[in-house]
């Protein structure tokens, strides 16, 4: 995306770059998309005009995904410099924003704040800590971009489409509420699953144990069903 500020006596060209993931060729592309920018704006200059400077460009790449930026963010981190050379070496750096990294962003729209606040709390696990209730009303605006980044299943779609502002501690708690009967019928359905799995291991060992009696050895049961010699011995020293 390419964005332009004019406040009547400065203009600026700000390209934004949205990623999702670590991309270790980023602060390259970068640095291309920056000087593609300024070479574009000298052909469209008028000869009149030659002499004036350019617009500045600002390339501010704008990192969404959960893990820690772990790439180059300026050139040096990608190239083998070159001590001798290094004075002759123009180190570019990347403008990176990560919504889960520097906390200190001074954000002068509250939106913004909210997005990059309640995505941290998300990707940090916070949230479920009892914290939502500190957002209070969010837009509903804003409530949609962090579905679209983070995917939690308590955002519900529709609700944003009929509300312009969320409680985010209420659309937490509905979902708390409606996972809890979840969980519960998940741990019921796990338990069912264990007593038949013990009842099984139960049967196994009383089979195992009536051949060895009728003096099968351990390499041969082991043959016959398929399993290690060794799981047959653990399980004949649970016994």
């Amino acid at each position: 995306m390419i964005r332009k500020y004019n406040d009547g006596s400065l203009y600026s060209a700000f390209i934004i770059e949205n990623q999702s993931r670590v991309d270790a060729s980023m602060v390259v592309r970068a640095a291309t998309y920056e000087y593609v920018a300024y070479e574009r704006m000298l052909k469209k200059l008028k000869k009149n005009k030659s002499k004036e400077k350019l617009p500045m460009v600002h390339i501010l790449v704008f990192y969404t995904g959960e893990r820690p930026w772990n790439a180059a963010s300026k050139l040096s981190e990608l190239v083998e410099v070159d001590e001798r050379f290094k004075s002759y070496f123009h180190d570019y750096q990347m403008n990176l924003i990560e919504i889960t990294g520097n906390t200190s962003y001074n954000f002068n729209e509250e939106d913004v704040y909210n997005l990059f606040y309640i995505c941290r709390s998300i990707y940090d696990q916070s949230i479920y800590e009892e914290k939502s209730n500190s957002f209070g009303l969010v837009k509903s605006s804003v409530l949609k971009v962090v579905k679209t980044l983070t995917d939690v299943e308590w955002l519900d779609l529709k609700e944003l489409e009929e509300k312009e502002e969320i409680e985010m501690c209420e659309a937490e708690k509905r979902w708390l509420e409606v996972k809890s009967k979840e969980w519960e019928a998940e741990g019921i359905r796990k338990g069912i699953e264990q007593g038949i799995e013990r009842g099984s291991e139960k049967k196994e060992l009383e089979m195992y144990q009536k051949m060895i009696d009728k003096g099968f050895d351990i390499k041969v049961i082991a043959s016959i069903f398929s399993v290690s010699e060794e799981s047959i011995k653990k399980m004949l020293m649970k016994a």
